[in-house]
């Protein structure tokens, strides 16, 4: 969690001087001396927030709470920083001794459930919500704080508690539409992938302009087949970000799964110019063997180092590339040459079968005439007795 919860109120003083002097106080080490008064120090700690300085927002809440006990808002910001910063059973045990002097707060509740989330008690964070709810009429701030504890869960990997606090959100006010990106990320963690589409489609009516949507919409569609759509989808966030290394290389996929593998081949090759990923140069070597590009699909395999995550698997291409070639063309020549062709080609396929199976379907795709083959159907029983 990196991202402030809420500020219970709107500082909005404007205290540079305020700012100079917490400045100077800390490079004289001297903070506790700062004199400010409750506003000019909550304008501090929205700058140092601002500037993403937590443990700095820590040390200065700490020190103004110290001050003005008596602030709500410099205890919820305090509190707030101690659960960002990893310190949740403290944010709940400070909130518990002042819980009788801000009794029905909904900012004391909220807290409460944002470090009960933190620290994985659910039922408990529901608990203090519904009492955050009890002391709320409904106000946009408070449906941002709701909608801040789902970004809480959706950090944790909790999907479904982060759409039941989503939920919730909307019944509180107009969502804004951003929110409809998370809305569809927890139904396509949820394995719900017609309604991420769904939430995905609200989010682009109102922003087309966002590529990584655009990328999350092609995935969600490929999932579901419709690769119409997921082309149209990733061919939109590659128009919005060229750079965009994730949409290429699932565009190619895409392609590859429709066997269209001239497309396949070009999308792979712009991903490998802006990311030489080794899954790209498998992508682009199993793209050229389709495409009987025999020397170029070498090359993408030869270039994967041993030793690295992905040597098996392109000893494996290279060992499906060799296979093809050793029958390519064997049927009519003399017998002799034909027997050596066939087991140079048997030990290549437990080549295969020892780096990397997927490779198989390439072969059989390639050498079709292996199924009515009777010297390779008896090979292939005698792998299953062994």
């Amino acid at each position: 969690m990196e991202s402030n919860f809420y500020s219970d109120k709107e500082n909005d003083g404007d205290f540079p001087q305020a700012f100079e002097d917490y400045l100077a106080a800390r490079l004289e080490g001297n903070l506790q001396g700062l004199n400010l008064s409750e506003e000019e120090f909550e304008y501090v700690l929205d700058r140092l927030v601002e500037e993403e300085l937590q443990e700095e927002v820590l040390e200065l809440s700490q020190i103004a709470f110290e001050k003005y006990p008596y602030s709500l808002h410099l205890l919820t910001r305090l509190c707030d920083t101690l659960v960002i910063t990893g310190n949740p059973q403290k944010a709940i045990e400070m909130l518990e001794s002042y819980s009788d002097s801000f009794n029905a707060s909904s900012a004391i509740y909220l807290l409460f459930s944002r470090a009960n989330i933190a620290q994985g008690q659910y039922n408990h964070a529901r608990d203090y919500f519904y009492k955050a709810l009890e002391c709320t009429d409904g106000e946009s701030d408070t449906m941002e704080s709701v909608c801040a504890l789902a970004q809480d869960c959706i950090d944790f990997g909790n999907h479904s508690e982060a759409l039941y606090y989503l939920t919730k959100a909307q019944k509180l006010g107009t969502l804004p539409y951003e929110y409809y990106n998370d809305i569809a990320f927890c139904h396509d963690r949820l394995d719900n992938p017609g309604m991420a589409e769904e939430y995905y489609n609200k989010y682009l009516d109102n922003n087309p302009f966002n590529d990584t949507v655009w990328f999350n919409m092609g995935t969600v569609a490929a999932r579901m087949h419709n690769f119409d759509k997921a082309i149209e989808a990733f061919e939109y966030s590659i128009a919005l970000n060229s750079g965009n290394a994730s949409s290429l290389y699932n565009l190619a996929v895409v392609y590859m799964n429709l066997q269209r593998y001239a497309n396949a081949a070009e999308v792979f090759e712009q991903f490998n110019a802006i990311d030489p990923d080794e899954l790209g140069r498998l992508g682009l070597g199993e793209s050229y063997i389709r495409l009987r590009r025999w020397e170029d699909a070498r090359i993408q395999f030869e270039s994967i180092l041993p030793g690295s995550d992905k040597a098996n698997e392109a000893r494996a291409g290279l060992s499906s590339l060799d296979a093809i070639l050793c029958l390519n063309g064997a049927d009519g020549m003399e017998d002799s040459v034909q027997s050596r062709a066939q087991e140079r080609f048997k030990e290549l396929f437990m080549d295969i079968l020892n780096n990397g199976t997927a490779w198989l379907g390439v072969v059989y795709d390639m050498l079709p005439q292996l199924q009515h083959e009777e010297w390779f159907l008896q090979f292939l029983e005698s792998i299953k007795k062994q």
